[in-house]
């Protein structure tokens, strides 16, 4: 009988010492760009009005609901990350990731399903090469590093819709060529305040 008691309460102890699983919430950032470009400077990017996918500076109908809003995944192995995007109430879509699309000029884009995108020989869609710059030399910064792990490029903001009324983000290859109607700008992310 001395021996079930303390079975028994060996049994229980351990059952309250257990580790009770925590509510571990990821850090909510949003993304705005930096520019010497006073229209550029400090605004938020949303989704285009046009192209659900497109990422950039529009004018938004809410200015707080249409700010991308995203979590960074890192993987241990390579410190690379994806941009995990929040519900975006203009939309409805929920559970997309940033990626950049396209060849030498990449859009960035917010893509629900991206290794389901056909991309063209030479292309590219690339949504697992990130940096979150670490607030120090690189500053609060999205880096893109690329799958090799040396991107060479910057970011670039372009003239999209009639008279200014928009600009897109893009990622420009050091090699691409394009016009020169674009304003190079940084992606600098910072904390939602009030995370849910």
């Amino acid at each position: 009988m001395k021996f079930q008691a303390f079975a028994l309460s060996l049994l229980a102890a351990s059952g309250l010492a257990s580790p009770v699983p925590q509510d571990v919430r990821q850090p909510l950032y949003t993304l705005r760009l930096s520019s010497p470009v006073p229209a550029l400077d400090g605004a938020y990017l949303t989704l285009s009005p046009k192209n659900a996918t497109q990422v950039g500076v529009y004018p938004p109908a809410s200015a707080e609901d249409a700010q991308i809003r995203f979590h960074a995944v890192q993987d241990p192995a390579t410190g690379r990350a994806e941009l995990r995007t929040t519900n975006i109430p203009t939309t409805g879509m929920r559970g997309t990731v940033l990626a950049l699309v396209g060849g030498g000029l990449l859009d960035l884009a917010s893509l629900q399903d991206p290794a389901a995108v056909p991309v063209p020989a030479g292309g590219v869609c690339d949504w697992t090469s990130f940096r979150l710059g670490d607030g120090e030399g690189e500053g609060k910064r999205i880096v893109y590093v690329g799958k090799d792990g040396q991107a060479a490029g910057t970011w670039v903001a372009f003239p999209d819709g009639e008279a200014g009324a928009g600009w897109s983000v893009k990622w420009k290859d050091d090699n691409a060529v394009t016009t020169e109607n674009y304003m190079p700008v940084q992606l600098v992310y910072e904390p939602v305040q009030d995370s849910e």
